[in-house]
């Protein structure tokens, strides 16, 4: 067993050898240079980056309210932007589809009523043997068919916007209404009207767009090169037009746009933020990862790697980074045990000097 931990411990030393290089000093030197440190910062959050993004509406909270056929707006009763409740009336309109459709139905009933009487009075006439049961099958089928035609009818109606309320009525009194009224079947905003006094439209027009309460999305589009660290789920912190807000990532596109190499990426605005949709603006964006957050001027370029030097008591160690990210005056770089001590923040050039090497 002791065999085969001493390679390894050895092993161990000389990677770590690679990565930290110590420079001694002496007392006089240290004196000389008056060598500044400071600890690194540990931080909750890493900088994604300022990007552009939109508040937008998902489509589950928009309901559209169209109508199936060509018509004609009698009355309007809302304007846009205006707040309304579920049930509503929002327009009447008529039509002449929705006359025929109507006069379709109470042509139906009359049948039905008919067809009812008759197969009631065959009924009793094939229970007493006068007439061949034959008879009372074949007047059952034409009551069944009416039957059919009925809900048939009403479904149409239902299709048109009308109440149960108000095609029950048409059956029952057989009278038809000139016209029929529209209601909000949620509660919430109108975003988008189409419909005027007076105005013909056509099956395409969504003559109400009504937006309900619930919460947004903001997307942007981020370069792919920002993403590589990004997955569904995962906790950001946004800051956006003066509010700050924890939330998560709800998609990220899984591929990259050719035209601008980016990745479009959706997250969620929590209840409580208050933000308009369509807002477009600048965001800061920031992970939840831990990192160190350490200067600029503590980070130099040696022999294509990135180091700090950390303090020690002989000098100073020169210590391998990975940076993650960055900001104004600062890197934020993976944590290491190598970086718990104190980082040279002033004379970093001299350091290098002594490490010897080039710099590529």
């Amino acid at each position: 067993m002791k065999n085969i931990i001493k390679p390894i411990t050895i092993f161990t030393l000389f990677i770590y050898s690679l990565q930290a290089q110590e420079i001694i000093l002496s007392k006089k030197q240290l004196n000389n240079w008056q060598i500044k440190t400071a600890k690194a910062i540990t931080v909750p959050q890493l900088p994604l980056g300022k990007f552009i993004v939109e508040v937008s509406t998902p489509p589950s909270l928009l309901s559209t309210i169209s109508l199936p056929f060509e018509a004609n707006v009698k009355k309007l009763f809302v304007a846009n932007y205006q707040k309304v409740k579920k049930g509503q009336v929002l327009a009447e309109v008529t039509g002449t589809q929705w006359i025929a459709t109507q006069q379709k139905a109470i042509s139906d009933a009359i049948e039905l009523r008919h067809h009812t009487h008759l197969a009631k009075r065959k009924a009793m006439l094939c229970k007493e043997n006068i007439i061949p049961k034959k008879e009372c099958v074949a007047a059952n089928a034409e009551l069944k068919a009416d039957q059919i035609k009925i809900v048939a009818s009403k479904a149409l109606l239902q299709s048109y916007g009308a109440s149960k309320e108000s095609i029950n009525t048409l059956i029952h009194d057989l009278v038809l209404s000139p016209t029929i009224t529209l209601k909000s079947p949620v509660e919430g905003h109108i975003i988008t009207l189409n419909a005027s006094a007076g105005k013909s439209t056509s099956p395409s027009d969504a003559l109400f767009i009504i937006k309900k309460a619930g919460e947004l999305w903001l997307e942007s589009d981020i370069e792919a090169t920002r993403t590589t660290k990004l997955k569904e789920g995962q906790r950001v912190n946004i800051t956006l037009a003066d509010q700050n807000f924890d939330t998560t990532i709800l998609q990220l596109s899984p591929t990259v746009n050719p035209r601008n190499q980016t990745r479009h990426v959706r997250f969620l605005v929590p209840q409580g933020v208050e933000l308009l949709s369509g807002l477009r603006s600048s965001a800061n964006i920031k992970q939840s990862v831990k990192s160190l957050k350490i200067a600029k001027t503590s980070i130099i370029n040696h022999n294509s790697n990135s180091i700090v030097f950390v303090k020690t008591n002989n000098g100073f160690n020169s210590v391998a980074i990975k940076i993650l990210g960055e900001e104004a005056g600062y890197y934020f770089v993976a944590k290491t045990p190598q970086l718990e001590g104190e980082i040279a923040t002033t004379s970093v050039a001299i350091l290098k000097n002594l490490l010897g090497g080039e710099d590529e």
